[in-house]
């Protein structure tokens, strides 16, 4: 049985095994919140760790406050003026107020999600946001800008301002 802790200090590390039980990951993210003085995190790492699993981590988690709580203090952090982002969204999390926290200012990329990936389950939604500099936990990592070419920038999307729908995409059949 693999401990709190050590999960704890694999994250800190940047390292995610998806094998771990969902019901591990509150608890991991709690630990964080409460010793954050007393851990060292590899920022750039976690950055990494959360563009690449941060949609597996959040579906296990069920906590959205919880997660900004962590990446607020563990991802390298940004430094620049507000930006107008875009997101693809699943309709049903837009409907049910669970905005996911990875946005672009790419309107392209964000539409690629919004009439793919993301419409699968319920139909899709392209979003437009001001994100102030408070609200942008992250700017895109290398794995984000250069592999990916999604310009991904992580915020809070609690503190996102003037989120509006500016397209809706049906659901894709199967």
């Amino acid at each position: 049985m693999v401990s709190i802790k050590f999960l704890v200090n694999e994250f800190c590390k940047g390292h995610y095994d998806y094998k771990v039980p969902d019901h591990k990951w509150q608890p991991v993210f709690q630990y964080i919140v409460k010793n954050h003085n007393g851990l060292n995190f590899c920022s750039d790492k976690i950055h990494t760790l959360w563009t690449v699993n941060g949609g597996h981590l959040r579906r296990k988690i069920r906590n959205d406050k919880l997660i900004a709580k962590v990446l607020t203090l563990t991802l390298p952090g940004y430094v620049g003026e507000g930006l107008i982002l875009y997101r693809g969204e699943c309709r049903f999390l837009f409907e049910s107020g669970q905005i996911g926290f990875c946005w672009t200012p790419e309107i392209d990329v964000a539409t690629k999600f919004a009439s793919g990936l993301n419409a699968i389950e319920s139909g899709g939604v392209l979003l437009r946001a001001y994100a102030p500099s408070a609200a942008i936990l992250s700017s895109p990592n290398d794995h984000s800008s250069l592999q990916m070419k999604e310009f991904e920038y992580t915020c809070d999307p609690d503190l996102l301002e003037n989120i509006t729908v500016i397209r809706s995409y049906e659901k894709l059949s199967s």
